[in-house]
């Protein structure tokens, strides 16, 4: 019976699923909407524990690294739980270019002091980043996202084996080279609605000028908002294309990103 076999497990077969518990925990703690603050840590925690146990028969731990230094085996779990949080930390980059570029259109609408609660990070966010957001998330589950996430977890078992994950030179670079494109991807994203929300400033600055009469600060502020949300809508068509081609190079850096990490 699976009861009994699991009772018969010895301490090297323990210490094994600890080991793979390190790296898979972080990497669902951390990832885009499964690590939301809104799902259950209870739900987390047992799902870690499922995906540990499916993984355990399949992958092969070196017993040396379990029977070594007791401090050695501390640094073995650090490494572990450093490779599932870099590998989510790097996909939570795509999902926070929407909320930045929310917050940028925002401002320009005059909404900078309105805001919601953020349901994939916790924290105060625009509406129109909670939109872009949640759009966002919608599309990476459509596509299946968090598919890719669980055959990458699994695929890094054997192109990184337990115990070899360092930080080295190439890791930071593309930790870098992630944040460096999470503030151009939100460039990309305001890009259309900021764009005529700058036209609009434009035009209502030059009318205050040549028509002074026209009360522009009672006028602008419901204009700006209408014409802010009107093209934030209208950006939606162009978001789903964008979400999909950087979801889609994702796929292919995660695991460019586990491999570098082996040195």
């Amino acid at each position: 019976m699976p009861e009994a076999a699991i009772l018969n497990w010895t301490l090297t077969q323990i210490l094994s699923m600890v080991i793979i518990l390190t790296r898979v925990a972080p990497l669902l703690f951390f990832m885009p909407v499964i690590g939301s603050p809104n799902i259950p840590t209870q739900v987390k925690i047992l799902l870690a524990l499922i995906i540990t146990l499916v993984l355990v028969p399949v992958v092969q731990v070196n017993p040396r690294l379990i029977s070594g230094p007791p401090l050695g085996f501390v640094l073995l779990v650090l490494a572990e739980i450093m490779l599932g949080a870099t590998l989510a930390l790097f996909a939570r980059f795509v999902f926070a270019a929407t909320e930045i570029a929310g917050q940028m259109v925002g401002v320009q609408m005059g909404m900078g002091m309105a805001g919601v609660m953020d349901p994939q990070f916790g924290s105060q966010v625009s509406l129109v980043g909670f939109l872009w957001n949640i759009t966002a998330i919608l599309i990476f589950l459509g596509i299946n996202g968090h598919h890719m996430f669980f055959s990458t977890l699994v695929e890094s078992f054997e192109w990184l084996k337990p115990g070899a994950a360092t930080l080295n030179k190439a890791t930071f670079e593309g930790i870098m080279q992630g944040t460096a494109h999470m503030f151009v991807l939100a460039v990309k994203i305001m890009a259309p609605a900021g764009a005529v929300l700058f036209f609009t400033h434009v035009a209502m600055g030059i009318v205050a000028k040549t028509v002074p009469q026209i009360p522009i600060m009672i006028v602008g502020l419901p204009l700006t908002i209408a014409v802010g949300l009107i093209f934030t809508g209208m950006s939606l068509a162009y978001l789903m294309p964008l979400m999909i081609t950087n979801f889609t190079m994702l796929a292919r850096l995660l695991p460019k990103l586990a491999m570098g990490m082996g040195g």
